[in-house]
């Protein structure tokens, strides 16, 4: 592991603003676009007179959107080895899109319109200023204390989910779900965006620094790159690649059925949909925790080695939540699988950072979102199907155990590629 020299002040000031750049587009990417589905969608279905049916086709076009587009952001994206687009510049567009869509969906008179806008503005801006953008920006920044600093700005996403959705529901209770969404899309336009502008740089080299704020080498000659970026070839050719990417993609699909059916196993288990959700509440606010916290430790002991640490806390509780039918301890095994699960966020991609490099690194992280593409679309339907016919969740939630237990043999396998040639 990288032993990081003691920062300079300028480089403290200046990460403390990526820091708030990355978490601030962390927050508003996920906030204002995936959790306000469910917010608004009886509003709006009444108005647009559609279905649920219909209305729940927009995550999958926004993972769809997120696997088609990610690998070209993602190999745009400026790093030390590499010139190329700016993350300002990312984020700022990212910013723009969100903002002038959810303007947009508060005026259309039709579903279509409002899918149109949907498509081509929210769901790409947030691509750009979401998780894959900021995360590139912070493995630029860090090397020694990158878990760490991966789990601050990434528990923007798990705060929004605790924040977003209360807020949004009272803005229609006040204002009507059209006047809403204007609010919020101002609000994007208002926070994030100047932030952006203002804070984020693709590198500590554009502004004189170095990662970690270590002293650079005093040399009179040219300083080349430490790092050389791949080809899309030449990583579609890398093992590592392609483990590191269905490893996940098992791990977050896993994560996102245990979400999605938390309140219903938790009314199956006789409690009322107030305490169903504030289970889930508890869930993002420790899964914040978790990032911050695991993230950090990570630095210290090792990716690789928390990661199966968190495999095998999450089978460990997995395993219980099906065994166990009091709510309490349903709660208790919930709390902890949210604790563990959502860490794996940050640990993806300090271990992507570790394994290809910063000159790699937005690039195989996008390849990645393109990887994982398949999983969802595919389990999670099948999850609901598996609960049609047992008619228990349990026996949807144990069917995460055999994903995780496959995501930790992956892991097994993974060799450290030459990606810094």
């Amino acid at each position: 592991m990288t032993t990081a020299a003691l920062p300079s002040p300028s480089f403290k000031n200046r990460s403390r603003q990526v820091l708030m750049a990355g978490f601030t587009g962390s927050f508003f990417s996920v906030g204002f676009s995936m959790y306000l589905f469910g917010v608004f969608q009886n509003a709006m279905l009444q108005s647009f007179e559609g279905s649920v049916a219909m209305f729940s086709l927009a995550p999958t076009v926004m993972s769809i959107i997120s696997g088609v587009l990610s690998p070209f952001v993602g190999r745009a994206l400026a790093t030390r080895a590499r010139p190329g687009v700016s993350i300002r510049t990312a984020m700022v567009v990212g910013a723009l899109g969100i903002g002038t869509g959810l303007l947009g969906i508060s005026w259309v008179q039709s579903a279509i319109g409002a899918a149109l806008i949907f498509a081509l503005l929210i769901a790409p801006g947030t691509v750009m200023l979401g998780p894959l953008v900021t995360q590139t920006m912070i493995t630029n920044w860090f090397e020694a204390t990158r878990g760490q600093k991966l789990g601050i700005v990434v528990a923007g996403t798990t705060v929004a989910g605790g924040l977003v959705p209360v807020f949004a529901a009272q803005l229609i209770e006040l204002f009507g779900w059209r006047d809403a969404l204007a609010i919020l899309g101002v609000i994007m336009l208002a926070v994030p965006l100047p932030i952006a502008a203002l804070l984020a740089r693709s590198t500590p080299e554009e502004v004189g620094e170095s990662p970690d704020g270590a002293a650079a080498p005093k040399t009179d000659a040219p300083t080349a790159p430490s790092e050389s970026p791949l080809s899309t070839a030449d990583l579609l050719r890398l093992p590592a690649f392609w483990l590191c990417g269905i490893l996940f993609a098992l791990q977050f699909t896993a994560g996102s059925v245990s979400v999605l059916y938390t309140v219903p196993y938790a009314q199956q288990l006789g409690l009322g949909l107030v305490a169903s959700a504030s289970i889930l509440s508890l869930r993002s606010l420790f899964g914040a925790l978790g990032k911050v916290m695991l993230g950090s430790l990570s630095d210290r002991v090792g990716v690789k080695r928390m990661i199966y640490c968190c495999f095998a806390v999450e089978i460990a509780l997995t395993t219980l939540m099906v065994q166990t039918r009091d709510p309490i301890w349903f709660t208790v095994f919930g709390v902890g699988i949210g604790f563990v699960g959502a860490a794996m966020l940050p640990l993806k991609g300090a271990f992507v950072g570790e394994l290809f490099g910063r000159a790699n690194f937005g690039s195989a992280l996008g390849l990645m979102q393109t990887v994982a593409l398949p999983f969802s679309p595919l389990l999670i339907p099948l999850a609901g199907y598996v609960k049609d016919l047992t008619d228990d969740y349990a026996v949807v939630f144990a069917g995460a155990i055999p994903l995780y237990a496959v995501g930790a043999l992956l892991l097994s396998f993974i060799k450290s590629p030459d990606a810094r040639a």
